[in-house]
């Protein structure tokens, strides 16, 4: 029975490592001022955490915009985090937010020649209501992105629930997306007062079609009561058109004619990359993450330095996994057919060797060993118990 019992001891301190954390996120759809609400279970603590926020809407060139998320509650606190923001057809863009710790933030930049904004701001997060974050600004273009992401890594409670109220959008949509560890939990696009109908942009060429000359009834050869064989009008062809979707950081960019409605979203850089290779900056998810492109588009980061030795990975299961990629110039570039998350790998630093000067004197050194995490050791623990349980009786 003792046996018994040890053993199911370690059965239950096994099982909360194979715990995963839950998210819903809900309406589907609201009207200007409604709440969303996002539902967090079993997030441990040291997750990378990223919120976004991206409103697209209806705008009138030269008028004023405001998208703002109001009384942003945040069970947890995000450390080390970033505040980025983006917007694109806006002649300028300001960010302005109220933490939970009484201090604001304000940023004002005016627009590249793309009629983009980017903002970004390393602030710690801490748990409270964030009570208004807005981004306003002057309209360059008919159709106005607006993003806004908060990241960091989470401490506080497992449990919890996010919600805010979006306003500025009498209609539009409102995508809002959860990322894990460098890894999409779930993301959701929510309507706005009957949402705004969207298409993919094209450019159309007409071509002028050989003509023909009728005679009587018949056609062009002769024959009596025939067709004319041909049209007299402009033949209609598309060809799509190259779009490119930036991070809000402008480090990370997505180019090719298959890139409406994906997305680039700046997360924490998590995982195992491979041997010999680190992190260059945060890694970025290509939004939705079911979104798969045909033909392929174009994943570019910036480097550090022209020509750097870099390669682009991509995260699967935990593991970063290099692809196939090009350096030009200051950026790098590869060819990619489905979303989820990449980053800028490069090569690791070797540690620094110190050499410590000889002294004529020994003197001794004592060293303390540092301690292991206790609930890592829970099932090492639990099974050094069991197996002196079967020492002892037998």
């Amino acid at each position: 029975m003792k046996r018994l019992g040890g053993f199911l001891l370690l059965l239950v301190l096994l099982i909360p490592a194979a715990t995963a954390a839950t998210i819903t996120i809900s309406p589907d759809t609201i009207d200007s001022g409604d709440t969303v609400t996002v539902t967090v279970n079993d997030l441990p603590d040291g997750a990378s955490f990223s919120l976004g926020i991206r409103g697209e809407f209806a705008a009138t060139p030269g008028e004023e915009f405001a998208f703002s998320a109001r009384g942003i509650t945040l069970p947890f606190a995000l450390n080390g985090g970033e505040v980025n923001a983006y917007t694109k057809g806006t002649s300028w863009t300001e960010l302005a937010a109220n933490l939970p710790d009484g201090g604001s933030v304000i940023l004002l930049k005016y627009a590249d020649p793309n009629n983009e904004v980017r903002i970004s701001q390393s602030q710690n997060i801490g748990s409270g209501t964030i009570s208004l974050v807005t981004l306003r600004g002057e309209a360059a273009a008919d159709t106005i992105i607006a993003d806004f992401t908060v990241m960091g890594t989470k401490k506080g409670p497992i449990d919890g629930t996010i919600s805010f109220a979006l306003e500025g959008i009498e209609q539009g949509t409102a995508t809002v997306s959860v990322y894990i560890n460098g890894s999409e939990a779930l993301a959701r696009t929510i309507t706005i007062g009957g949402g705004v109908p969207t298409t993919p942009t094209t450019t159309t060429t007409s071509t002028p079609a050989p003509t023909t000359t009728e005679s009587g009834n018949g056609d062009s050869s002769g024959t009596p009561g025939g067709s004319s064989g041909g049209s007299t009008g402009p033949v209609s062809t598309t060809a799509p058109t190259t779009a490119t979707v930036t991070s809000t950081d402008g480090k990370a960019s997505l180019a090719g004619t298959d890139t409406a409605g994906a997305g680039l979203l700046a997360v924490a850089a998590q995982g195992t990359t491979p041997a010999g290779w680190t992190f260059a900056g945060n890694a970025y998810a290509v939004t939705p993450a079911n979104r798969t492109f045909d033909p392929a588009v174009v994943l570019s980061f910036t480097l550090p330095s022209a020509g750097a030795t870099a390669t682009i990975a991509r995260l699967d299961n935990g593991a970063w996994s290099p692809v196939p990629s090009k350096v030009e110039g200051d950026r790098i570039t590869a060819e990619i057919s489905r979303a989820g998350s990449y980053a800028l790998l490069m090569p690791a630093e070797a540690p620094t060797a110190t050499t410590i000067p000889a002294t004529t004197t020994a003197v001794p050194v004592t060293t303390t060993p540092t301690a292991a995490p206790l609930t890592a050791l829970l099932p090492v623990i639990a099974f050094a118990t069991l197996m002196l349980e079967r020492k002892r009786r037998g």
